[in-house]
């Protein structure tokens, strides 16, 4: 039987091949993984695919991943950062994912990841260079990252104690 990382990775490749978009893809493989539902967090994870509304920036795979780590070890309510509980655990358990995955691709900058797997810089934001980037099969090698987005965080999850129900 396949561990749940393993899982979540190959999830969010099948997906990430026929839907796209780094952030929704990451986050929906570990929601389906860790059996979450709320598409209202789905919903919300839309503009940050391609770096941040195609920006470039930070890469969505690790936004989405980083959103689910929320859903399970974020705050219930507001209070005070310094004295949440919650708060504290999911930023200890985003930081390993970060550092883990920036570790990985040797950043967390969705272009530089752009240049490493592709040798260039899409501009996303561009629809000519969007295009290129759909027909050059770039759109569908960024699965890659999705995939290992998705098992940094849900070994990392895990690792925190986090649980099925």
């Amino acid at each position: 039987m396949e561990d749940l990382p393993s899982r979540a990775a190959r999830l969010a490749g099948i997906l990430g091949e026929e839907f796209h978009g780094c952030a929704q893809i990451t986050l929906k493989a570990l929601q389906e993984s860790f059996g979450l539902t709320d598409i209202e967090v789905f919903k919300a994870a839309s503009p940050l695919s391609g770096g941040v509304a195609r920006s470039g920036e930070v890469c969505g795979a690790l936004l989405g991943a980083l959103l689910c780590v929320g859903m399970i070890f974020g705050r219930k309510r507001l209070e005070r950062t310094d004295l949440s509980e919650d708060y504290l655990k999911a930023m200890e358990v985003a930081g390993k994912i970060y550092d883990e995955f920036e570790e990985e691709f040797g950043t967390t900058i969705c272009r530089e990841i752009h240049k490493k797997l592709f040798g260039r810089v899409y501009n996303l934001r561009d629809p000519k260079e969007l295009t290129e980037f759909i027909e050059s099969g770039s759109w569908n090698r960024c699965t890659e990252v999705m995939s290992k987005a998705a098992e940094i965080a849900a070994r990392n999850i895990l690792k925190a104690g986090y649980r099925i129900r």
